[in-house]
Parts: structure tokens; sequence; C-alpha cells
């Protein structure tokens, strides 16, 4: 026989009771984060985070003059070079360098290095700057940073310090200098800070203060999409168990803003779960959906003779008589199966392959593409490979422009290489960890799972649709939260005063 005073086991009712409690009290915590997240949503459906792209770099760049060309270094010795860039700064040629020893800018005007800026020389270059790409003349220096807002975490500290400007244009502009190549490496408008703010900057927690310690950022972040998503099961699992036929003939029990919470749940609680779910996954947690490198085929793809200093200065030795195209602002050189090519970019983004030898107009053909693919994975057999005109299922335009023509190499492990169809470098590969985060993350997370569904307006109003539902869930959540804790005060409120009452008395 039991002792009477021995706890009773809990039962089902009590387990139920329990979820109830933990959902009621995590909800308070988390509903309005999820809130935030929906809306921070919405806005980055049409502003993304600001970033100085390729085409605006062009855009930024003088017509190439080399008539100066070209001077380098007496103490110069040789070396490996990966690829090399030549563009105007403030009215002189300048090359630079990417190589395994590091970045390296020459002025081949008159072969001086170019390894720092300082606050006047920058204020040279974003005057200039300015007036090239129409935001006039005038600016104001701002003041010099490591990082801020628009700085941290996208790869510029190598260009510490920075130097920020202000532009007197209708736009409210501002760019920043980098203080060891003289480049702009980043430029906001007033719009895009505001609408960052309420975008990027909430839906990714990336406030200076919290980014800035990136394993706190990351785990913060981590750890309450976590919850979230155990919130959101147990809500799922309470909102079904309630749904039941009454005498009344009404399938929940609630009312008012609590009837809307029950049936939004239960109507988007499955997209509110694959969300978090997948916005986790685009974190990468503890290496989850890790991608390679794919380091090894870039050094196949340029080839094992490689480029050397000497090659660049042998190319550029005649670059004064070559006919270049109109508004070339910038010369790339860079190897292809062991051979050198020069692609002249125009102000506007167009690209035209030159031969390093001729310095002569020479369009990549399907022949030396297919030669090159078969070098990239030697030892897996490729499935198919053609030259795409239109984008497939995991090269496509989301946000950011996704250049063609481009040849796609597919291979019997699955993994896709696709090599830019102008210049013959490789601009996208995908392996099993990218296919994973292709349909786990991005086709889940924004809803870009089929070519027709990416088409606008068909994919706003499905977005919309869509996350104004989550969001009704979200926002009665953070509502019956307050709603609780206002009522919970004033509880409180009243034994206080009672209290004081009789202590009167």
């Amino acid at each position: 026989m039991s002792c009477p005073c021995t706890p009773a086991r809990p039962g089902p009712a009590d387990v139920v009771r329990l979820l109830f409690l933990i959902h009621r009290y995590l909800g308070i915590a988390l509903s309005l984060a999820v809130l935030l997240w929906c809306t921070s949503g919405l806005v980055m459906m049409y502003v993304q985070y600001p970033r100085f792209t390729n085409d605006e770099q062009l855009q930024g760049l003088a017509e190439l003059d080399l008539q100066a060309c070209c001077t380098w270094p007496s103490d110069f010795s040789n070396l490996d070079v990966d690829r090399f860039r030549v563009e105007m700064l403030d009215g002189r040629p300048i090359v630079r360098l990417d190589s395994t020893w590091g970045r390296f800018a020459l002025d081949i005007q008159d072969g001086r290095y170019l390894d720092s800026f300082d606050e006047a020389r920058a204020q040279q270059l974003a005057a200039a700057a300015a007036e090239q790409l129409g935001l006039g003349s005038e600016v104001d220096y701002l003041g010099t940073t490591g990082f801020d807002q628009w700085t941290i975490g996208f790869g510029v500290s190598q260009h510490s310090p920075l130097y920020l400007f202000a532009t007197e244009d209708d736009a409210g502009t501002r760019f920043y200098i980098s203080g060891t190549s003289g480049e702009i490496v980043q430029m906001t408008t007033a719009s895009e800070r505001f609408w960052n703010w309420l975008g990027a900057v909430t839906h990714w927690f990336y406030p200076t203060i919290l980014r800035q310690h990136a394993t706190v950022w990351l785990n913060t972040i981590i750890w309450t999409t976590i919850l979230g998503l155990f919130l959101t099961l147990v809500g799922l699992y309470i909102g079904f168990k309630q749904l039941k036929r009454r005498r009344s003939g009404r399938l929940s029990p609630y009312r008012g803003l609590r009837l809307w919470h029950h049936w939004a749940g239960l109507v988007f609680g499955i997209l509110t779960l694959t969300w978090l779910f997948s916005g986790l996954l685009s974190l990468n947690p503890w290496g989850t959906l890790e991608s390679r490198s794919f380091a090894l085929e870039q050094f196949r793809l340029q080839g094992d003779e490689g480029m050397q200093l000497t090659d660049a200065q042998d190319t550029l030795a005649d670059i004064r008589s070559a006919r270049l195209p109109p508004d070339t602002v910038r010369l790339v050189g860079a190897m292809l199966n062991n051979r050198l090519f020069l692609t002249a970019w125009t102000g506007a983004g167009e690209a035209v392959r030159l031969d390093a030898a001729t310095l002569r107009p020479k369009p990549l053909t399907e022949d030396e593409l297919r030669r090159a693919s078969a070098i990239l994975r030697p030892e897996v057999p490729i499935v198919d490979q053609e030259l795409l005109t239109e984008e497939d299922a995991y090269y496509y335009t989301h946000h950011i422009e996704m250049r063609l023509p481009v040849y796609r190499i597919r291979y019997s492990d699955g993994e896709r290489i696709y090599l830019d169809g102008t210049t013959g470098e490789l601009a996208y590969a995908v392996d099993a960890s990218q296919r994973g985060s292709r349909w786990l993350f991005a086709a889940l997370h924004r809803g870009d799972f089929a070519a027709i569904v990416r088409q606008r307006p068909v994919w706003d109003l499905m977005m919309w649709v869509l996350m104004l539902g989550v969001t009704v869930g979200a926002a009665t959540g953070v509502w019956l939260g307050v709603d609780r804790i206002a009522r919970a005060l004033r509880r409180i409120g009243h034994r206080r005063a009672v209290a004081a009452s009789r202590s009167g008395d």
C-alpha cells in the first residue's frame, strides 16, 4: 500500500497545461522577435542591404588613358599573379595585382607603390569619384572609421582605415574610400540607410553593437530561432488540440484577437515553421550546410603553369597602341587553361574578351569552354555540358543579377560548375551542401522554387499573402503577451493598494 503523501505522477492533463504555460510565457518573450522578422522581411523584398556592386564600381571609373603606361618599380621581384586589373585613379593609370603574397597596387605612370592613402589624398579621390559618378564635385568629409553599421561583416576590414564622405545630391549618398587601396568600397543612400534599419538590420539582428562580436551575434540569432521553432511547434499542437466541434457549433473556444491568433496559427503555422527552419539553415549552424571552396577547380581552370608578373608586364608593354573598345574603364588579365586573356570592361558594364598577345577582340568559343571543362574535375564523369542563355534552378537572379550567357557543366555526383560565357572564369559552383541550401533555405525561405514563381509581380503577390498571414499570427501573439503583462501589473498594483489600505487601517 502506497503512502498517501506520495505525490501523484503527472498525467496527460498536466502535460497539456504545462505546454499551455510554455507557449504563453515563451510567446511573451519571443512573439515580438517573430513579428519583427515578418515585417522586416516585407521590407527586404524591395530594399536589400547596401553593397557596392561591380556595375557601380565600373560607373565610378574614368575611361582608361594609357599613353603614359607603363613604368614598373625597379625593385619589384617576379611573383605569381592570380589576376591583375588596370584602372585609372585620379587621372593616373594603376595596376592592381592579386597574388599569393597579397594584393598590391602600383602606379604604372611613374612606378610607385600605392599601399596607403592619408586623409588629404582620400579627399582628392573622393571629389574625383563623386564627379565621375554624377554626384557633384562637392563632398563633405565625415571622419575615419574602422567599421560601422554599413561596412561591418562584408569583407572591408582589410581596407581599414575607411574614410567616410557625404555628397550633396538629392539621394543623400555616402561612400567610403579605402585607406589601403584608394577605392570606393561601400556606398549608401539615405533611403537605403532608413529602410535597412527597418529591414536587414532588424531581420539579421545586425546592429553594430552586436554584430561586432561575431560569435555572440551568431549564437544569439541561432538560439532565438531554435526557441522560435519550439514555440511554433507547441503552438501548433495546442491549436489543433483546441480545434473541435462544440455545442455552439464553433470550432474554436476563443473570441476576438485570441480567435484571430488561433486561426492564423493553424493556417500559417506550418509556414512559420518552415520560415524559421530555413532561416536557421541560412546561418549554417554548426557547419550543417558547409560548402567547399572549389579552390582546386579554380587552380585547374587557370592552368598549372600560372601567371607571372612578367606576363602582365609583357602584355601591357604595347597597350598604348592598342585599340580598346570605346569607354573601356578596366582591363582584367586572367589565365584560362594556361593562356592569358584580357577582358575590357566598359563603364556600362559590358565586357569584351581580348587576346593578350594581339590585344584584339577574341570572343570565347564553346570549344574553348569544352576544353576548359575537361580539366576541372577529371576524376568525375560529366553528365552534360551546354551554354545557357537562360537561368536554371540553381543559377538565377534573386536581387543580385546573374550574368548570362553561362556555360554549365553537370557531373555524375550531382555537382555543377558554371563558367562565365564571356571570360571563361568560374562564375558559380554547386556541391551537395549548396544543393541542400538551394531547396532547404532559398526555396522555403524566399519562395523561389520555380521560374514561374520568381516572375514579378507573381512572386510579390504570393509573398505578401503568405507573409501577412504569418504577421497576423505574430502580431496577435504580441498583443496577447502585452495584454497578459498589463493584467499582471494591474493585479500587482491592486494588491499593493489593498495592502497599503489595510496597513493604514
